[in-house]
């Protein structure tokens, strides 16, 4: 697959390199969906603001931004960008870009009508956004992969189409649905030369097979590599493996409008019953943290001496009892889905801690494509779910938002407080992040107190790279750039 060598024996400005990913485009590249994240991983797509690790945002697409009045942004471009197709980034290919995502049939949850309410020119340079409510977070939504711009001519037929139409460092010359994309250099890059001529993304799901790759030089950078694999790869001289913690947390999801997880107690004793050190122990083999909560530990929006709940059968038991709930009369389908790393170890120790307190479970494994509708619709009973919580915007409101409020896109916990929604309403108003981070952690610590959901496990990610690659760094947003090159060891 593919016809290209991969490190190249020219110039290192002739060098290439091949990227295995798990996750392969699967909505014909609509960015509204993940498939946006596989352009920004690509080095293809750009947005206006660019995510810093660590919180921080900066120019990209843009160069300024001011908000002129508390619904009002104004967004100036920057100044002789071209789209890989010639044509120029001007506002009025922005501004339709933007509304584009704005109609999708279901928006991404940090940039829908629901947070957005008008998009215009304002003249060849200047972009303005109106929100419905002040909004002091709307910069951190223009980073988001789901902003990402595309030249016009991508959004004219039924599908987006990325070839040509972007503006990043690489451009894609070639996909092999669900298998991979190749991509070269892109000659007249705005932002200085680019070091790769040509790269290719593959998408491979079994990330033993991902690790094999780097054993034998096929691969250069190889993501979300399990922890056997980890092992393994540790002891080879041509690969180093980078290990970062996540703003990810795997969840057991508790269907809240249904019996009998409409009931707190019974949600508190399921949460009293998991035992999150053992399955971190056993299912992530110490590449984890007990979760204590929607948010990790060190996080400035975790609430303050935040720990894990400790596993208690009968604590649990006594709960199922107060809730005036038999044990027996509990009969939970637990979904695992395919993609998740270790979710089918994951739920079989789940169902037998279950098994302890008398209550029995059943699981459900499928492709997550095909459970979703059932998710959404609220017709499952517990699912397990590993969710990012900085995916929809690079701060914390977009997850709250879809996750936690009563009209949240991505409510999965079909979950619904007057009073949660209110208190995220109020830390979108909020200037001051330290303010913001405050109403965050009174959410947080509500969620978990409730046990709205079984939060489990703070996930770390494993990415192996060939030790002559230089320039690279771990980031949700962002593998192949201009400054990635290949040397020798």
């Amino acid at each position: 697959m593919g016809g290209q060598t991969p490190s190249g024996s020219g110039a290192t400005g002739d060098r290439s390199i091949v990227v295995d990913e798990p996750f392969a485009p699967a909505a014909n590249w609509a960015l509204e969906t993940d498939d946006s994240f596989v352009l920004s991983k690509a080095g293809c797509l750009e947005t206006l603001v660019k995510y810093q690790t660590g919180g921080a945002i900066k120019p990209m697409l843009a160069t300024s931004w001011s908000q002129t009045n508390p619904i009002t942004w104004d967004f100036t471009l920057r100044q002789g960008v071209r789209f890989q197709d010639g044509t120029p980034l001007d506002a009025k290919a922005v501004a339709g870009a933007l509304k584009h995502a704005l109609a999708a049939k279901t928006p991404a949850p940090g940039f829908s009508p629901e947070t957005i309410a008008a998009v215009t020119a304002v003249d060849g340079k200047t972009v303005r956004i109106t929100t419905p409510a002040p909004d002091a977070l709307l910069p951190y939504r223009l980073a988001a992969p789901n902003t990402g711009i595309l030249a016009p001519k991508a959004y004219t037929g039924s599908s987006t189409n990325p070839e040509g139409t972007c503006t990043g460092p690489f451009r894609i010359t070639k996909e092999i649905p669900q298998q991979a994309i190749q991509l070269k250099r892109n000659p007249k890059y705005w932002n200085g030369p680019v070091k790769l001529a040509s790269a290719e993304v593959r998408f491979i799901a079994d990330g033993a097979k991902r690790a094999t790759q780097m054993q034998t030089g096929e691969a250069q950078i190889s993501r979300k590599l399990p922890v056997p694999s980890v092992q393994d790869l540790k002891g080879d001289s041509s690969v180093e493996v980078l290990t970062e913690q996540l703003p990810r947390t795997t969840e057991l999801v508790l269907n809240n409008k249904k019996a009998p997880f409409d009931n707190e107690k019974v949600r508190q004793a399921f949460q009293a019953a998991i035992d999150t050190k053992a399955i971190t122990d056993a299912v992530y083999q110490g590449a984890g943290r007990q979760a204590v909560g929607p948010f990790g530990p060190g996080e400035p929006w975790t609430p303050d001496g935040a720990a894990p709940v400790k596993a208690d059968p009968a604590k649990a038991k006594a709960l199922l009892s107060e809730a005036g709930v038999k044990p027996e009369s509990i009969k939970v389908s637990l979904i695992a889905y395919n993609e998740g790393s270790g979710f089918s170890d994951l739920a079989a120790i789940i169902q037998q801690e279950l098994k302890a307190i008398g209550v029995k479970a059943s699981i459900r494994t499928a492709d997550y494509a095909s459970v979703e509708p059932d998710l959404l619709s609220g017709d499952f009973d517990a699912a397990l779910l590993s969710r990012n919580h900085l995916g929809d915007m690079p701060d914390p409101l977009g997850y709250l938002t879809a996750d936690y409020t009563c009209k949240g896109s991505y409510n999965l916990s079909h979950y619904c407080d007057p009073r949660t929604d209110a208190l995220i309403k109020k830390a979108a108003s909020a200037k001051d992040p330290d303010t913001r981070y405050a109403d965050y952690a009174k959410v947080a610590a509500e969620l978990q107190s409730r046990a709205v959901d079984v939060f489990l496990v703070h996930e770390t990610e494993s990415v192996a790279v060939a030790s002559g690659l230089k320039g690279f760094a771990i980031h949700p947003y962002y593998t192949l750039t201009a400054n990635l090159s290949l040397g020798t060891k």
